[in-house]
């Protein structure tokens, strides 16, 4: 009996073994990746990467991605299994399928830009089996691993962590969420090591950050060169899916727009520019909600875009065309300060020359008035000299005759000849004219 009870026990265990010995060789069975990574290429010729994932379970659905120098090759083509997905550009590469079996090749065509060797990087490989997200490269679950740091993010300090100063309110690093086109990423910010969401085709990097308070939780578009972020915003514009980011460092910004900080919902701030007009020497900005923005579209073309607040609306800036428009408006005004910088002059001269006139003027009235007194001081004094003695006409009548013996007039008074004159106590005033000829015809 003991030693049926002992066999029975024996046997049981070894069946626990084989059964934990599966059920190891089924948690720990890892998929891999395989591909080709190190290529010769030619100017503009073709050249083909093939690349292979593998798994002990079969596959329900497989995501990988590839990065690859954009300046030594150009992405042309992809191609491999059930519900296939692929695209590429600006050195990067996402494919994508449904195999439903334990394995999923992909096959990718490249043109040398250049003739050399290159290298194709397996940047990321994510599978999905039995509803569990693994990733092919490390073997570590997808899933368990975002739910652990979920859980973690609420226990976890803010102390330690890269931070940034958003709206006079302290922001940190946190684990991100999944972002479609996206991909975490592992990245050094302000000396600590963060995961941030890599574009899977773009040059382009998201942050997850939380508020001091854990009010807020959002997206950031992080730009690695400033250590700077701006909300994550994406729009529709035409057929372009736009992601708003910084200008760039020096870079060209349209004549007449300044600098604004545009309010984004009731949280943040986005930087973006407002138009301006010039009115003599007063800038005049333009009260409506239509603002400038930067973004890059989804094949890495970065560009001004026309936002409209109001309609939530985002159009293509036409920088040549807007250009030429402030051309001929510099031209104009250019013109305009000329004018009036001559009706200034002509301003000024118009001024001096009145004063000059003014001047004269008062010179001639003055000499006028001078002369005028002048004159009517010597009318009066002649008139004073007119009215003389008896005997000084006695005087004068003996300076007359010797001037009757010429034949010249004689003026005044005469003693002789009374007959001739009135009498000179009546009229001594009358001046009168005497014919010389007519008085000898007399005597």
């Amino acid at each position: 009996m003991n030693h049926n009870k002992k066999f029975s026990f024996g046997k049981t265990g070894c069946l626990l073994l084989m059964l934990l010995w599966c059920f190891g060789m089924t948690a720990f069975a890892a998929p891999s990746v395989d591909g080709d990574t190190d290529l010769t290429i030619k100017k503009d010729k073709s050249v083909s990467a093939t690349y292979t994932i593998t798994s002990d379970d079969t596959i329900d659905s497989v995501k990988l991605i590839l990065s690859y120098d954009k300046d030594q090759v150009t992405y042309m083509s992809g191609s491999g299994g059930n519900n296939f997905a692929g695209n590429g550009g600006n050195g990067t590469v996402e494919l994508s399928s449904k195999p439903g079996t334990d394995s999923a090749s992909f096959e990718v065509i490249f043109r040398g830009n250049e003739d050399g060797d290159t290298t194709v990087t397996i940047s990321s490989c994510i599978i999905e089996s039995n509803g569990e997200q693994i990733d092919a490269l490390t073997g570590e679950s997808v899933s368990s691993e975002q739910n652990s740091s979920d859980s973690e993010e609420e226990s976890e300090e803010d102390e330690g962590k890269a931070s940034f100063v958003i709206d006079n309110r302290t922001f940190y690093v946190r684990r991100p969420d999944d972002v479609e086109g996206f991909t975490v990423q592992h990245m050094t910010i302000q000396g600590y090591d963060c995961r941030v969401l890599k574009s899977d085709t773009l040059d382009l990097y998201v942050v997850r950050l939380r508020s001091d308070n854990g009010t807020y939780r959002d997206d950031f578009v992080y730009n690695p060169e400033n250590d700077s972020v701006v909300p994550f915003i994406q729009m529709q514009s035409g057929n372009d899916t736009v992601i708003f980011i910084e200008p760039e460092t020096d870079g060209y910004v349209p004549t007449r727009y300044t600098y604004v900080d545009l309010g984004w919902g009731q949280k943040y701030t986005i930087p973006a520019y407002k138009h301006y007009t010039v009115d003599g020497v007063d800038h005049i900005q333009d009260d409506s909600n239509r603002y400038l923005v930067y973004g890059i579209n989804q094949d890495g073309e970065k560009n001004w875009y026309n936002f409209d607040y109001d309609k939530n609306s985002l159009q293509l800036f036409d920088s040549v065309a807007y250009q030429g428009e402030q051309d001929y408006i510099t031209e104009l005004e250019t013109k305009e300060d000329g004018l009036r910088e001559e009706l200034t002059w002509q301003a000024q001269r118009y001024n001096q020359d009145m004063g000059r006139r003014l001047v004269i003027i008062l010179v001639l009235t003055l000499l006028v008035i001078v002369f005028g007194n002048v004159a009517v001081f010597q009318h009066m004094r002649m008139k004073k000299m007119q009215l003389v003695d008896p005997e000084e006409d006695a005087d004068d009548e003996e300076l007359s005759g010797k001037e009757n013996e010429t034949g010249s007039l004689i003026v005044g008074n005469l003693e002789e000849n009374e007959t001739d004159f009135t009498d000179p106590g009546e009229e001594d005033d009358d001046l009168e004219i005497i014919d010389l000829d007519d008085t000898d015809d007399e005597e």
